[in-house]
């Protein structure tokens, strides 16, 4: 086996410290502005009212309305002014627990992150794009399908909101850092399949 030249360790070292470089210039906004939105209930308010949080809360509770449906489960969808102090769209199975969606609820963030790390690494713009949208569509139908199964828990009352669930008696976690830890696996997979794989397919100018 060919030992690598220190010019090849050079150059990979090099391309390391580009994409950990774009990275961080592509987050640091990003991480500033969700941390004014979370902080701000004026801004919260503005943006509940506009695309994307509005429309994306929107569209992921009728998704997963529609998949609650095809299980033979009929529910309700409201929007609510009174929850929060900006508004947020609620989904209820009759007589049980309603499911509300909220900023933390939307995915933006992971979303965001899986993006960047696409855009930060190495490939044609091209396949990025193509790569970009097809993991968001992956991680969008991975909420609507957290959604559905919130709303299909919660129809006979059971809450499954609060931090109740313990792994081998470390810690307590809800649904949130549930579905984070999930699709932060997920983003690694598909991160690894974009160096492994698609970042090496070769598009025409």
């Amino acid at each position: 086996m060919t030992t690598p030249t220190l010019y090849s360790r050079h150059k990979k070292f090099q391309g390391l410290l580009k994409f950990f470089m774009i990275l961080l210039l592509l987050n640091i906004p990003i991480a500033f502005a969700f941390h004014l939105l979370r902080n701000n209930a004026q801004v919260q308010l503005t943006m509940s009212e506009t695309f994307p949080v509005y429309h994306l809360g929107k569209l992921i509770m009728h998704s997963a309305q529609f998949l609650l449906s095809i299980f033979g489960y009929d529910s309700v969808l409201l929007f609510d002014k009174t929850i929060y102090h900006y508004g947020v769209f609620s989904l209820q199975i009759s007589g049980g627990v309603q499911t509300f969606i909220g900023f933390s609820c939307l995915g933006l963030g992971v979303m965001w992150i899986f993006a960047s790390l696409i855009i930060a690494w190495p490939g044609s713009v091209k396949t990025k794009l193509t790569y970009i949208l097809s993991g968001l569509i992956i991680i969008f139908l991975l909420n609507v399908m957290r959604m559905s199964y919130l709303t299909w828990v919660g129809r006979d009352g059971t809450n499954f909101t609060s931090k109740t669930v313990s792994f081998f008696g470390i810690g307590n976690y809800d649904h949130h850092d549930l579905f984070n830890f999930f699709i932060y696996i997920v983003i690694f997979i598909l991160f690894i399949l974009w160096i492994e794989v698609f970042s090496k397919i070769k598009t025409n100018s």
